[in-house]
């Protein structure tokens, strides 16, 4: 099983939108040194925890800067983008990177009403009842066909310009993983969002089109996990997520507290409220609690999300996932 990182570019109390980006970066590099085979970048607007707002302008400069690992998104969120354009710059960016390139696609707004408002800028076609047609055209204009949109029939991206980016679609629910086995497209189950979405990898694979995208079924999982040398270290480790993710379902949606801030402010209790959605231990305890998830759902490859501080803390944690399933 391979596996990969996904990146949301957190902005903690002690540093800024900029400090995150860098610290992004640097992710991308080490991931990269430790063999990872994909480094995807989350997509927020507007946000006070969350810098990377862009991927497709994040991955040319990750790309430029790492050897080997696959860069992406995770994802673009398509209801509020031209298939057109979001085909046009991946295309270009496959250009530009051969075989490194990925095109993770959400359903979601990441955003709220008014910057999804924003981005919209006065279209009447963002809405969820829309993906069906944006993907049926985003396909076209990939794969240089001719759109089952009328108007668009004669509309082609740039000829000659790079090939196909390997297409994924970002899934939580069920109609997601209905979309992804419809397309033909591999799925990546959001475990971090949602754990019940781990149910719908049999659903998928029975009922998977192969297609353009795929010829056959692939499935990925992401979770949040935060990994260090003992138990207690984790756990005091994930204090800063985890009051976090306590303070944004009070609707106080800030920065993510420093380790200092957070073990001052919470007891340890509050560390295993959401033990079903977070994997938090020494590389043997992550290993155990995520096998029986990893058992039902047969991925082939496992993306992590790690939020801790300090930022070494962070990429220790990555580097102890990998070596406990690197040993066979």
């Amino acid at each position: 099983m391979k596996i990969s990182a996904v990146d949301q570019s957190p902005i903690f109390s002690n540093a800024n939108a900029d400090q995150a980006i860098r610290e992004t970066k640097d992710l991308a590099k080490y991931c990269d040194s430790l063999g990872l085979n994909r480094f995807w970048l989350a997509e927020h607007h507007g946000s006070n925890s969350f810098a990377g707002c862009s991927p497709e302008i994040l991955i040319p400069s990750l790309a430029a800067q790492t050897q080997s690992i696959r860069v992406g998104s995770g994802g673009v969120m398509l209801m509020h983008y031209s298939p057109y354009k979001v085909a046009e710059n991946f295309r270009l960016l496959e250009s530009l990177f051969p075989n490194r390139i990925d095109l993770g696609l959400g359903r979601a707004p990441g955003s709220d009403a008014y910057q999804a408002g924003a981005l919209a800028y006065g279209s009447k076609t963002t809405g969820p009842e829309f993906f069906a047609t944006k993907m049926n055209d985003l396909k076209s204009f990939l794969e240089g066909s001719a759109s089952s949109t009328q108007s668009f029939e004669s509309v082609n991206v740039t000829p000659g310009l790079g090939e196909m980016p390997e297409v994924w679609l970002l899934v939580s629910s069920r109609q997601g993983a209905e979309y992804a086995a419809h397309f033909g497209l591999p799925m990546s189950l959001a475990y971090f969002i949602d754990p019940s979405c781990a149910d719908l990898a049999d659903l998928y694979r029975d009922n998977f089109q192969p297609s353009v995208f795929a010829d056959r079924p692939k499935v990925s999982i992401g979770v949040f996990s935060v990994c260090a040398d003992t138990d207690k270290e984790a756990e005091e480790l994930s204090m800063s997520a985890a009051v976090w993710r306590h303070n944004s379902q009070k609707g106080n949606f800030g920065p993510f507290p420093t380790f200092e801030e957070a073990k001052d402010s919470i007891s340890g209790d509050l560390v295993k409220t959401n033990d079903n959605k977070t994997f938090v231990g020494s590389p043997q305890t992550v290993r155990q609690k995520l096998q029986p998830i990893l058992d039902k759902v047969n991925p082939e490859e496992l993306k992590i999300i790690t939020i801790c501080e300090p930022f070494s803390s962070r990429v220790r944690s990555y580097d102890l996932i990998n070596q406990s399933f690197s040993v066979n």
